[in-house]
């Protein structure tokens, strides 16, 4: 089992990086706006699949697998990359989406 946790430690570590990358580091608007959903369920993904493979009852792994698809529902709403100036805005706003970039003032659609 401390393989199992190692490598649970060790992909969570890499999408770490690879997010921060993806959301904040990468100056490519449109790249941005392709890979950040893409990033998003994926990560949910992997969650699920670490929920599945660690939970021997199925009843509580499917409660764990609803949540994870509310949060991953929840975080495509909540991310927008903005047109005109790439910034990515994370709006923490779960039933709300941002209309305005923040940085630059354009709207966002």
């Amino acid at each position: 089992m401390p393989w199992f946790i190692g490598g649970f430690v060790g992909v969570w570590i890499a999408l770490t990086v690879v997010g921060l990358w993806v959301t904040y580091v990468d100056k490519n608007i449109a790249r941005k706006k392709r890979r950040i959903p893409r990033f998003i369920v994926g990560a949910g993904l992997v969650f699920a699949i670490f929920v599945l493979v660690t939970l021997p009852d199925v009843r509580v792994a499917m409660f764990f697998i609803l949540a994870v698809a509310l949060i991953t529902f929840l975080n495509l709403r909540q991310f927008k990359v903005c047109s005109t100036c790439g910034k990515t805005i994370h709006s923490g706003m779960w039933f709300d989406k941002a209309e305005y970039c923040p940085k630059c003032g354009a709207r966002l659609g």
